[in-house]
């Protein structure tokens, strides 16, 4: 544990020293890690962590909106029978492609908000109907609740490590409290949504004779 301390703290000077190149750095790196379809939740905590709230916000907003349109872009144009290969056999992948041709950015706002690896999402949804403005669109606007919570959880962590270690204020015990109900609130929406989303495109398919799978 006090290594990893002692990495965070490594990383988040040394990109604190670099102000907002640091910032633009780490939306690069968001991109490249996206592609390959790293999950991004703990890359967004490391936002909040090493940048602060705003900056955070910042990084992880460029970061995944550009990432987005990368992969979108890459799986529409340059590489789509390769991703159509490694995508089509999927029965959920068919399943997203039938409601995203009926109902477009709709059901892409609705899947945004649903467990599905960002990168690869992204890749999929370059294979649809969609135009890529809708998209984006629905993209900017679907993955801010979570982009906002998950990097002010991360600024969080990082105010009460630095608490911990003499480098800030000490922590008054109610934003702990204040913190933990937080979270029990955002998984219990977040878990609400998801079920909402997810019924929502398997409504979809069985309204147009679509088969629903596993």
């Amino acid at each position: 544990m006090h290594r990893l301390t002692d990495l965070f703290l490594q990383y988040h000077d040394k990109f604190q020293q670099l102000g907002w190149l640091g910032v633009f750095a780490y939306m690069g790196g968001i991109v490249l890690l996206q592609m390959v379809g790293i999950p991004l939740s703990p890359i967004a905590l490391g936002a909040g962590g090493i940048f602060g709230f705003w900056k955070g916000i910042v990084a992880i907003t460029l970061g995944t909106n550009a990432g987005a349109a990368v992969n979108f872009l890459i799986s529409r144009y340059l590489a789509r029978n390769t991703v159509q290969r490694w995508l089509g056999q999927h029965e959920k992948f068919r399943l997203i492609d039938n409601a995203v041709g009926r109902e477009g950015w709709k059901i892409i706002a609705l899947l945004r908000l649903c467990p599905v690896p960002f990168g690869i999402a992204n890749y999929a949804y370059g294979l649809t109907a969609v135009g890529f403005w809708p998209y984006m669109l629905a993209t900017f606007v679907a993955i801010i609740p979570a982009n906002c919570f998950i990097v002010w959880l991360g600024a969080t962590a990082q105010q009460g490590l630095a608490a911990a270690t003499g480098a800030g204020h000490a922590r008054h015990p109610g934003e702990y409290v204040f913190l933990a109900l937080g979270l029990i609130a955002f998984f219990l929406v977040l878990r609400h949504i998801t079920k909402l989303a997810k019924a929502a495109v398997a409504k979809t398919d069985h309204e147009h004779g679509a088969p629903v799978g596993k």
